[in-house]
């Protein structure tokens, strides 16, 4: 059997975050999927292996990628899900994280892009690589909307039956839109708007070190609008979806946004922001309705909540675009595939 070797630096990504949401969904169900093609994955082992896919590119990657399989050479992917853009840092720090990047995918075979935007980067990072571009695949069952599901966790976070819930998923960052939900928020004091996720940094010390480096204050939940309630980072996704009414999604930069791919099969109605990378699946006004400030948010939101019929039709054609963009039964067959041709180089 093939043995793929998942590069995670498990050790050194829970000393640093709380929140291990991609890690903890996404890896686990690829990594199922194409077991049943004959392809084993391994995580972080030091040997014997076929095939090195970086999914982490911290310290573990860079240290394996020079002492490849023990000195016997094997194939590496790169996964290029992260780009200088996705840290909310100065122009300095951003310089050594694209070196960084720059380093660390130039030792690969292949770098594979959740996105065309960023496939277009590390195209331009590193022309005449071999960069490629696949969509994240979800377990399209496991996000279905539930009704038990939604009465399951309205109960458990004590929300009114009758109450409207905006929700977002995702760390509580800058680069997530955290402020501009706060503010839209606070124009719709009837509605209770839900933030699902935590913090990403476990300790007080790096959370002040990235205020630092970044330049911006870390975010301060006590001072926001009473109708925002947190619930921190929850196992129970597919149930906090199918317990909201609307999906808002003001995330600055993205190379996928996993969290609005599972909204969409979730059929939740989406208002997000007008961003390169959406558009690569979602159209405003058939799937989602899509804005670029905190006023287009305002009118996204007023529109839905004034026309039932809408976010009826939005969140069903939302579920269409993702069971046609991001089934994870279409992306790791893709996967296997992508595995076997770099063996057989």
């Amino acid at each position: 059997m093939t043995t793929v070797n998942y590069i995670i630096d498990d050790g050194l990504v829970n000393r640093l975050t709380t929140d291990r949401k991609w890690l903890d969904s996404y890896i686990p169900s690829i990594a199922g999927r194409v077991k049943e093609q004959g392809i084993n994955v391994v995580f972080d082992k030091n040997s014997d292996f076929d095939l090195m896919h970086i999914h982490i590119p911290m310290t573990l990657a860079y240290r394996m990628s020079f002492n490849n399989n023990n000195g016997n050479y094997s194939p590496i992917i790169f996964h290029g899900h992260m780009t200088e853009d996705t840290f909310v840092v100065g122009q300095k720090t951003k310089y050594f994280v694209r070196k960084w990047f720059k380093g660390l995918a130039n030792k690969a075979d292949m770098i594979l892009c959740p996105s065309r935007s960023a496939a277009e980067y590390y195209s331009w990072l590193l022309p005449g690589k071999d960069v490629r571009q696949l969509n994240y695949g979800i377990d399209l069952g496991k996000y279905a909307y539930s009704d038990s599901g939604r009465q399951a966790f309205r109960q458990e976070y004590s929300i009114g039956e009758n109450e409207t819930v905006v929700c977002s998923v995702g760390g509580l960052t800058l680069r997530k839109g955290v402020s501009e939900f706060y503010e839209v928020a606070s124009r719709f004091p009837g509605m209770r708007f839900m933030w699902v996720g935590g913090s990403f940094h476990k300790k007080q010390s790096v959370r002040s070190l990235y205020g630092i480096i970044s330049k911006e204050k870390n975010i301060v939940t006590k001072d926001v609008p009473s109708n925002v309630m947190f619930t921190g980072y929850v196992n129970n996704v597919p149930g906090a979806l199918s317990a909201s009414d609307i999906f808002f999604f003001p995330s600055r930069h993205e190379t996928q946004g996993l969290a609005l791919v599972e909204a969409a099969a979730n059929g939740r109605p989406i208002v997000t922001r007008d961003l390169p990378v959406f558009r690569e699946w979602l159209t405003h006004g058939r799937d989602c309705l899509m804005g670029s400030s905190e006023e287009e948010f305002d009118t996204c939101l007023r529109q839905l909540i004034d026309d039932p019929a809408l976010m009826k039709r939005l969140g069903s054609e939302a579920r269409r675009s993702a069971e046609k963009y991001h089934d994870i039964d279409k992306t790791s067959k893709r996967l296997g595939e992508i595995y076997n041709e770099l063996l057989e180089q």
